[in-house]
C-alpha cells in the first residue's frame, strides 16, 4: 500500500534525522510560523508528514541556498504560495498541494489545474463556527502591492500562539488592509485586531497576556 504523504508519522527526533537539522530548528521553524506539525492525540508530541519533510527541507534550502531569513520567507508566504517561492514546476506543485501543510499560505492554484481538479481544503467557516474569532487586519501598500508591516506579523503570531492553546475554541483569521471585511469594521490602521466582532486595538498589537484575558472572558460567556 503506497504511504500517504499527509499522514503526520514521524516524531520530532526521526523527523530532524531525516533533514538533517536539529529538533531545536525545527521548533523555530514552528515558532516562526512556517510549519505546523500535528500533535499526538492525548500528547504534546509533535509529528511530522512526508510532505511536512519536504517543505522543511525547501525552508532549509531558501535559508542556506538563497539567503532568505524565517522572517523573510513568512513575508512571502504571506503573499504567494511556496511552490512560486522555490519556482517549482506545475507538475510538482500540483503534486504537492494536496498535502501541504503550510500555516496561512496564500492561496493560488499551480497553473492549469482545472478548478474542478483542485484539492478541496477544509471549510473554514464551519470549523470556527462556535469558536471565538480573532479578525487580524495587516498591511502596507506599496507599489500596488499589500505587505505585512513587522508589528502586523507580530500581533498575528501571538493570536495564533493563543489559538493553538485554546485548540478548536479560538479561530484566527486574517484580512488586508483593503479587503471589504476592512471596509465593514471601519479599519484605517494596522494592525487592527478585532475579537469576535469587537475591535480591541487598532495601529497596534496586543500583548499575549491581554488577549487571554479578552479570550478567557469571550469563552467564559460562551460557556454560560
Amino acid at each position: 500500500m503506497e504511504r500517504d504523504p499527509g499522514r503526520p508519522v514521524y516524531l520530532i527526533g526521526v523527523a530532524a534525522q531525516e533533514v538533517g537539522l536539529s529538533a531545536r530548528t525545527l521548533r523555530i521553524y514552528e515558532q516562526e510560523g512556517l510549519i505546523r506539525p500535528a500533535r499526538k492525540p492525548g500528547a504534546d508530541q509533535r509529528l511530522y508528514s512526508e510532505q511536512d519533510l519536504i517543505w522543511i527541507r525547501c525552508i532549509s534550502e531558501l535559508i542556506h541556498g538563497h539567503s532568505l531569513t524565517t522572517v523573510g520567507i513568512r513575508r512571502l508566504l504571506d503573499l504567494i504560495p511556496c511552490w512560486e517561492i522555490k519556482h517549482c514546476p506545475d507538475d510538482v506543485a500540483r503534486r504537492c498541494e494536496a498535502h501541504l501543510n503550510i500555516p496561512d499560505m496564500a492561496t493560488r492554484a499551480p497553473a492549469d489545474l482545472p478548478a474542478a481538479a483542485r484539492p478541496e481544503k477544509p471549510n473554514e467557516e464551519a470549523q470556527g463556527k462556535d469558536a471565538v474569532e480573532i479578525k487580524i487586519f495587516y498591511g502596507i501598500k506599496e507599489f500596488g502591492v499589500i505587505f505585512p508591516c513587522l508589528k502586523c506579523i507580530q500581533a498575528e503570531r501571538i493570536a495564533r500562539r493563543l489559538a493553538e492553546r485554546h485548540r478548536g475554541r479560538v479561530v484566527v483569521r486574517k484580512h488586508d488592509v483593503l479587503s471589504e471585511e476592512a471596509d465593514r469594521h471601519g479599519v484605517m490602521m494596522t494592525p487592527t485586531v478585532v475579537v469576535n466582532g469587537e475591535v480591541v486595538a487598532s495601529g497596534k498589537g496586543l500583548s499575549a497576556s491581554r488577549l487571554e484575558q479578552l479570550l478567557e472572558r469571550h469563552l467564559s460567556e460562551g460557556e454560560d
